[in-house]
């Protein structure tokens, strides 16, 4: 038997169900990154043409088939993945988003810090989920279409004033 994750067993149950499932679609309705839906889909080596083709056959008409292929728009699709993402398997996996962003930020500095050679930087969890946008932002500029980078620059500015609000508060309660 194969052991497989949950997270791909969700993805291959729907798939079963679903077999003319986007990626975007089955990371919303499975709660997975992008990166996994698409590479379940690639490994079941039958081409879309042939499952449409049985769609047909079993009596549903061209415009049904559209209909059902019917998604939200890129935006609305883009917002819930990273919803789902930054709110579950990614949460589960490396904790708040503050906390790992915290602790990255404190590597970063010592490494800016000592690189340059002085003590002048003192970037913050904010500013780390801002230049993890930027990441994002870069390598939308390479050739081809990776939606993770959309779903995660989207996540990474949501999680930046999540970042900012947790900063206000532990600002508000020192003053007291």
């Amino acid at each position: 038997m194969v052991n497989i994750s949950p997270s791909e067993h969700r993805v291959w149950t729907y798939l079963l169900q679903n077999p003319l499932a986007k990626a975007e679609d089955i990371c919303v309705r499975c709660v997975v990154p992008l990166e996994l839906a698409q590479s379940c889909i690639d490994r079941i080596g039958t081409p879309r043409e042939v499952f449409e083709q049985e769609e047909l056959r079993r009596g549903l008409r061209e415009d049904e088939m559209n209909q059902r292929r019917k998604t939200k728009p890129t935006r609305v699709q883009t917002l819930e993945t990273a919803i789902h993402l930054t709110g579950g398997d990614r949460n589960e996996s490396y904790g708040p988003p503050y906390d790992n962003l915290s602790d990255c930020a404190e590597m970063w500095n010592a490494y800016i810090n000592t690189k340059v050679g002085c003590l002048t930087v003192q970037l913050d969890a904010e500013d780390v989920a801002w230049m993890m946008t930027l990441v994002k932002l870069t390598r939308s500029f390479q050739p081809g279409y990776h939606p993770d980078n959309y779903t995660d620059a989207a996540a990474y500015s949501a999680i930046a004033g999540e970042c900012r609000e947790i900063q206000i508060e532990a600002a508000k309660k020192s003053e007291k």
